[in-house]
């Protein structure tokens, strides 16, 4: 009896023995197919942020052959609106309650009607020229002198843009080379040509209004709404120079008013 006891446990473990044997040959004969592969010549580029000059930038190519001047400009450009300009806007804004400012807004751009009409009418544009004729009457008499913009409740009364070299451009005139224009910011040749144009029309209407209105100092006056125009204008612009968190900012503000120019003029 006893001998087949201790038979019997060796045989079990004879059986344990084999078994784990068998486990770890299997284990071990695992292979990963991935290791069986052969070697390629494929390598992936390292991604990296594009430096000036990079073809990767070639997308926002746009003719600018004066670039050092440009850039300058640019420069100078921000250091006076960081300095003065938007500093001034704000005080404008915190000086003017929010009713007024907006009133003083509408007042401005029911004024700028006027030359909008005429490159609308220079440009052959008669369902622009008739939407801002329209605008015009309307907000005069409803709007209280144009204090409030009543038209534009009105979908088919929303504000036409147009200026001198949105006119220039579908006469057919080129765009030129890329200019930045001190303090007024990025431009072309056609639209600072369009520029000076736009203020002969101001201030020729500036003339008639206030002998319509019977102003005498004309010339503090006429400073005056310059100032308020010009403090407007930049309230209305979100855009603070060096904010964009890119190294391309110039490429970006240079490439966006370009396009923006030629579907200005396409609609």
């Amino acid at each position: 009896m006893m001998k087949r006891t201790v038979l019997s446990y060796l045989l079990l473990f004879a059986c344990s023995v084999v078994l784990g044997a068998c486990g770890g040959i299997a284990k071990s004969t695992r292979i990963d197919p991935a290791l069986n592969l052969a070697p390629t010549s494929f390598h992936t580029e390292v991604n990296h942020w594009p430096e000036p000059g990079d073809h990767d930038l070639d997308v926002m190519e746009v003719y600018d052959p004066w670039e050092p001047m440009n850039r300058n400009i640019y420069n100078f450009n921000a250091v006076v609106d960081e300095a003065i300009i938007y500093p001034a806007t704000k005080a404008y804004e915190t000086v003017l309650p929010d009713p007024a400012e907006k009133g003083v807004h509408n007042v401005i751009q029911n004024l700028n009607e006027a030359p909008v009409l005429v490159n609308c009418l220079l440009q052959g544009r008669l369902e622009k020229s008739f939407i801002t004729t329209s605008r015009f009457f309307i907000n005069s008499i409803f709007g209280i002198g144009g204090l409030m913009d009543v038209a534009s409740s009105s979908e088919g009364l929303q504000k036409q843009e147009e200026d001198v070299g949105q006119t220039l451009g579908v006469w057919g005139f080129g765009s030129g080379p890329y200019f930045v224009m001190p303090i007024l910011g990025p431009s072309n040749v056609r639209d600072t040509f369009g520029f000076g144009g736009d203020f002969l029309l101001l201030l020729m209407q500036m003339k008639y209004v206030y002998r319509a209105i019977g102003v005498k100092n004309t010339q503090t006056v006429a400073i005056t709404e310059l100032i308020i125009r010009g403090l407007n204008r930049r309230a209305d612009t979100p855009f603070r120079y060096h904010s964009t968190g890119s190294p391309f900012e110039y490429e970006m503000i240079r490439f966006i008013y370009t396009k923006k120019r030629e579907l200005d003029i396409k609609r």
